[in-house]
């Protein structure tokens, strides 16, 4: 991945999306979440929401708390603090630990819906349990959705979670080693690609949910506009 595909992408996300105006009332409200704390709980659900997780219902909001805080409670003490970040995290050491936490939310129960004349058990799911790590530590991990995993070609498990996580790490090395050739650092990235958030894995997230979800080509766009001027 190059600087400027990056720059393209992440002001197409700026421009088809607000979801980082959401995000951003989570973290600067709750920048360390913790979500044995029921007033956590529910903000992250308010945000998942507004993140297209619709499993995530309102009648059936009690359900999604427990599941969260459940969750957390038999995970808390594997999580990595917030000061870790994914660029230096030993993935393959560490697999495991995530693996488990993923599979651990993702088959959580987190409503029920009516099919027929039955009711069935709605999951988190990997959208929502990806969303839900992200926001737990944005440093470390990385939200993503249906589109990109498919396209990716990548399970919708922990494991297909840990590939992507790869993937992420080393887009940001390839990005951090382009910085070296110009006058900016690493922690100017954010004021470059005019953002706000702090996140250097949703950073990626952003470049793929525009490729991969979206269907647009920054590398189309670059040589585009390198034709015209």
């Amino acid at each position: 991945m190059k600087l400027l595909h990056l720059r393209i992408a992440c002001y197409l996300y700026n421009q088809f999306t607000d979801y980082d105006s959401s995000y951003l009332q989570l973290s600067t409200r709750y920048p360390n979440l913790h979500l044995n704390k029921i007033e956590h709980v529910k903000a992250l659900i308010v945000w998942l929401r507004s993140w297209g997780c619709r499993q995530f219902k309102s009648d059936d909001e009690k359900q999604s708390i427990d599941s969260i805080m459940n969750w957390y409670n038999s995970i808390k003490s594997n999580i990595p603090g917030t000061n870790v970040s994914l660029l230096e995290y030993n993935l393959s050491k560490n697999k495991k630990l995530i693996i488990e936490a993923f599979n651990n939310l993702s088959t959580r129960k987190a409503a029920t819906r009516q099919r027929g004349d039955q009711l069935i058990d709605v999951n988190i799911g990997p959208v929502g349990a990806a969303k839900t790590l992200f926001a737990l530590r944005p440093n470390l991990f990385s939200p993503w959705d249906t589109p990109i995993y498919n396209n990716f070609q990548l399970e919708g498990n922990g494991t297909g979670y840990v590939n992507y996580l790869s993937k992420i790490q080393n887009e940001l090395k390839e990005i951090k080693e382009e910085l070296k050739e110009t006058d900016l650092n690493w922690n100017d990235l954010f004021e470059y690609l005019k953002k706000e958030h702090t996140s250097y894995p949703k950073l990626i997230d952003e470049y793929y949910w525009i490729t991969k979800t979206q269907g647009c080509d920054p590398v189309v766009i670059a040589n585009f506009i390198n034709k015209t001027v």
